[in-house]
């Protein structure tokens, strides 16, 4: 039996795995597969319910960095996959908090990371001029290791150099409609990162932009947010939560057999 990434101690419907031999650097398998092809299970609902965020500050790069975390409730065995959640310029780690995100997320079985970007939220004020240098070091001091980077449009800034200059840093990425893609265009057909791109239908400037982009990724798919504007995640927050939740299983599933 393939193994469940929802790895509760309770008995928990089996994780369907693609058997055909398909590694996490197939782009076949990262074009067609249906990210909407499973709800949240009523037990992660339930777990996320139960999930304590804590909140902490760290020092990257002379940058204090606020941050939130969650990990699995005590009923829920850890997936070992990471969940790095960044924000857009009106946003903060709060956000995911009240989007219920990172409850979910935890209550999937994931370690769940949401950070205040430095000059945003309750992170002070810092120039940050490497700024794929500041995430891998956050990464390394936090242990978080190959994570999915979760990132909307302002923290592109962050996430796009990194995932050009890091590919090998990351398990998989959720861009949504993140600025400076155009600065990346010269390495996306070399990445290997599983991808799953969302924009909101009604970002025809960004979204569209970073869509188009950002699918020069040989293992990406792009998914439209059907009446949602920019931060598509707050227009459909539940379809953008089944994204998630279908996306890094996949991405867990086939860590397992690469």
């Amino acid at each position: 039996m393939a193994p469940s990434l929802l790895l509760t101690k309770m008995p928990m419907t089996p994780l369907r795995r693609d058997t055909s031999g398909r590694t996490m650097a197939d782009p076949s398998f990262w074009h067609t597969f249906d990210f909407q092809s499973e709800s949240i299970p009523p037990a992660v609902v339930d777990a996320a319910s139960k999930v304590t965020v804590i909140t902490n500050n760290i020092n990257i790069m002379g940058a204090n960095t606020f941050y939130r975390e969650a990990k699995p409730p005590a009923e829920v065995e850890p997936s070992g996959e990471v969940v790095l959640l960044l924000h857009g310029a009106a946003f903060k780690s709060a956000n995911w908090v009240e989007l219920n995100t990172v409850n979910l997320l935890a209550g999937m079985g994931h370690r769940v990371i949401a950070v205040d970007l430095p000059g945003y939220g309750e992170s002070k004020q810092a120039t940050v001029e490497d700024k794929a240098g500041y995430l891998l070091s956050l990464l390394t001091h936090l242990d978080a290791n190959k994570p999915i980077l979760v990132s909307p449009s302002m923290s592109g800034g962050f996430s796009i150099p990194f995932i050009t200059q890091n590919p090998e840093s990351l398990s998989g990425y959720v861009p949504v409609a993140p600025v400076g893609t155009k600065k990346g265009r010269a390495k996306y057909r070399e990445l290997q990162v599983p991808t799953l791109i969302i924009y909101g239908e009604k970002d025809t400037g960004l979204g569209h932009l970073s869509r188009d982009d950002l699918s020069n990724i040989p293992t990406s798919q792009a998914v439209e947010l059907p009446g949602a504007r920019h931060p598509a995640y707050l227009d459909q927050t539940n379809i953008f939560h089944t994204l998630l939740y279908n996306f890094i299983k996949q991405v867990h599933a086939h860590r397992a057999v690469v």
